[in-house]
């Protein structure tokens, strides 16, 4: 994909970054939402190192929540009973709390209940998605709890929360993949199904990691078949850089998907994580200008 194409994605209020497990995107989606002007909210979900619900100024316009389903679950329904107590009341029901953590889809559908109501209230959203299994669950929930109940108000905001996640004016879809074979492949099933539950808002791909390229040689069969095994430290990158610029052509470029590459960002002894956010962070500033 071309930067522009990353560029018109970037400009929507509301950002889902989603991919395979491991592929990185928790350090892109961090990343994407510190290049970003404005308010500026990341949203990870129900992450057990921090409190459920906890929102987190990380930077002068740049807030973290840890969007979490019971908080979320109590959240919607003070809003929607409107008394404090009675939705106390409501709540403290064994019913009621048997529902929320048992119902299937109630916990994916308050997730993203919470996303978009969150939404009015900065000026860009980014999610780092579950992988790509748990993502799609709740993706599906909206639409699944918008069949379920034909009217009232989970119909209406299920119904509402589709036409935003559909709607490219405000919401943009990232694919994040690794250049190996299965997390390519992975990511063009992750599409096709993002495409059939949001026709008309293409999701954007990133490749992450993706070795330099070295001069010298143009593909794998130019190389020393002489051993398998890489003579020197210089001769492995060669090898796999060539290796992942075929495995994407293969996957991608001959299918005419385009892509906007990330580099592999060398770890910084102490602050590994810091440092990768902070390099992706730079290249999506350079290449929103």
């Amino acid at each position: 994909m071309p930067a522009t194409g990353l560029q018109n994605i970037l400009k929507r209020p509301l950002i889902f970054v989603s991919g395979k497990g491991g592929t990185g995107k928790t350090a892109v989606s961090q990343a994407i939402a510190r290049s970003l002007p404005g308010r500026v909210l990341w949203i990870c979900f129900e992450d057990p190192t921090r409190p459920p619900g906890a929102l987190t100024q990380v930077g002068p316009s740049l807030w973290q929540l840890n969007a979490s389903a019971g908080p979320a679950f109590a959240e919607y329904a003070q809003i929607k009973i409107g008394v404090k107590f009675l939705a106390q009341v409501f709540l403290q029901n064994r019913v009621i709390q048997y529902l929320a953590t048992a119902a299937p889809g109630i916990r994916e559908l308050v997730l993203l209940g919470k996303v978009w109501f969150e939404r009015r209230h900065y000026d860009h959203i980014v999610c780092d998605m579950p992988s790509t299994g748990y993502g799609i669950a709740m993706f599906r929930s909206t639409g699944n709890f918008a069949t379920l109940f034909g009217s009232g108000p989970v119909h209406r905001d299920a119904e509402a929360m589709n036409a935003t996640f559909a709607d490219p004016s405000l919401t943009g879809h990232l694919i994040v993949s690794l250049p190996e074979e299965m997390p390519l492949q992975e990511s063009l099933e992750l599409r096709t199904f993002l495409l059939d539950l949001f026709p008309g808002n293409e999701p954007a791909l990133i490749c992450n990691r993706l070795m330099p390229a070295l001069p010298g040689t143009e593909a794998l069969s130019d190389l020393d078949q002489g051993s398998p095994l890489p003579r020197d430290a210089r001769d492995f990158l060669r090898r796999r850089s060539l290796l992942e610029r075929e495995n994407i052509e293969r996957s991608w470029t001959r299918q005419g998907f385009q892509y906007f590459p990330l580099p592999f960002v060398a770890p910084e002894p102490g602050r590994e994580h810091e440092h990768l956010v902070e390099r992706l962070s730079t290249l999506l500033l350079e290449s929103s200008r």
